[in-house]
């Protein structure tokens, strides 16, 4: 979604921007759905190379439960999604997974093509994790991975980083400038032995202004067939079972609010409905929400976001949220503070602690006239940072920087087009 709120972005800035994707979900007509070749010989080459990753991702798949993801750095579609790519100034990449085989894609890249890479998670500088937590083995060159509860030096997080590895030395440095909506991601790229040499920056995360927007919650409320008087605290994708979501640890913070008469919980996402008969307080799940105007209306019905993730980049949820007006309880973790400013859009709590979570809530739910103050301010902050407007004209001077070395060096004329994968 952050990729696809960006490449709109480009187009309204009068810019030609192209996207495409493995599984397409619109009809947007400037998004393009890759179709892998048909001949004979690519479908047996793509059988036999999905039957080897189905092993792997098996393997994976057995680990002990409660870890995060982990992926290979390998596709079946090899170097079949370079076929796709339009006559382009820049190829902007963002979240890869599943689609393009690192080795043959970065070693068959157009030499003059620039590319630039936003990181929406650390998977592209570590061995298949995509949040590190507390391991450091991704500033070295992984092996005995925590996240694939492994002892073994040589065992697949080490094998993945080495096949990364051998992709980043394929293409030159300063052809690559990786972007990070954080500066906290912007530092763990600094921090990796893979992203050593490479150019970021950061450029936080866009939305529509006009979509994101406080809204009177009374009539939120109505539109939505929920108590015009009640006082709702509002969570986001809480049925993940992944251990970074922190879901434990807002069950755990729930049992300790002050409960009083009329307080009740908003749940949006997919999964199971352990939370909803554990938790202390009635929770309305409103299940999983695809429109980002009806996104909008949920929080504003809602008094105060709860953002419980035990790591994260740059969470869409607390920017949408900031755009709405609407005050986040979270762990200070990653780029969310960034984001939920304590004592100004929010509060934070140290990470793990539920007790804390508990009164940061009790504290923001007691005091009305303090949530209408941050709400104020988290509409100035989200105007001011994070409009679309400002993303898209950041990213648009570096492709420009990036486009000038790479006409400069090749003598090539160019033809103002941005590919998005």
């Amino acid at each position: 979604m952050a990729a696809y709120r960006l490449h709109r972005g480009l187009i309204a800035a009068g810019h030609d921007s192209r996207m495409i994707v493995l599984s397409k979900q619109s009809a947007d007509p400037t998004v393009t759905q890759f179709s892998p070749p048909h001949d004979p010989l690519t479908r047996i080459r793509r059988g036999l190379k999905r039957r080897l990753l189905e092993r792997v991702s098996n393997k994976i798949s057995a680990r002990p439960r409660g870890l995060g993801l982990f992926t290979d750095d390998r596709s079946q579609h090899g170097a079949d999604v370079l076929q796709h790519l339009f006559p382009t100034d820049v190829l902007n990449l963002h979240w890869v997974v599943s689609f393009i085989d690192y080795e043959t894609f970065f070693w068959r890249l157009p030499d003059e093509l620039p590319v630039v890479w936003t990181l929406h998670d650390m998977n592209p500088l570590t061995g298949g994790c995509h949040h590190a937590a507390d391991c450091e083995r991704f500033q070295c060159n992984c092996g005995m991975c925590p996240h694939l509860g492994s002892s073994i030096e040589n065992d697949l997080s080490r094998q993945i980083w080495g096949r990364k590895r051998q992709s980043y030395d394929s293409i030159a440095k300063e052809r690559v400038a990786f972007v990070a909506p954080s500066r906290w991601l912007a530092g763990k790229v600094k921090e990796s032995s893979l992203g050593q040499g490479f150019r970021v920056g950061v450029i936080p995360n866009g939305l529509d202004m006009k979509i994101f927007k406080p809204r009177e919650r009374r009539v939120a409320r109505e539109a939505l067939g929920l108590a015009p008087d009640s006082t709702y605290i509002l969570f986001a994708s809480y049925f993940s079972k992944d251990s970074y979501k922190g879901f434990p640890k807002l069950l755990e913070a729930l049992q300790r609010l002050q409960i009083f008469p009329g307080l009740s919980g908003l749940a949006v996402g997919l999964g199971e409905s352990e939370p909803t008969t554990c938790s202390p307080i009635p929770i309305k799940s409103l299940g999983f929400i695809s429109s980002e105007e009806h996104m909008s209306l949920v929080y504003c019905a809602a008094d105060l976001f709860v953002l419980p993730s035990m790591q994260d980049n740059f969470p869409n949820t607390a920017v949408e949220a900031l755009a709405c007006g609407v005050p986040t309880v979270a762990f200070h973790v990653g780029g969310i503070p960034e984001i939920v400013r304590n004592g100004g859009t929010g509060l934070t709590v140290s990470p793990g602690d539920s007790v804390a979570l508990a009164r940061a809530m009790d504290e923001l739910l007691a005091d009305p006239e303090r949530r209408a103050v941050m709400s104020s301010e988290c509409r100035r902050v989200a105007l001011e940072e994070y409009s679309l407007e400002v993303q898209a004209k950041r990213y648009c001077q570096l492709y420009e920087e990036m486009r000038a070395r790479a006409s400069a060096a090749s003598g090539v004329n160019s033809s103002d087009v941005i590919s998005s994968v």
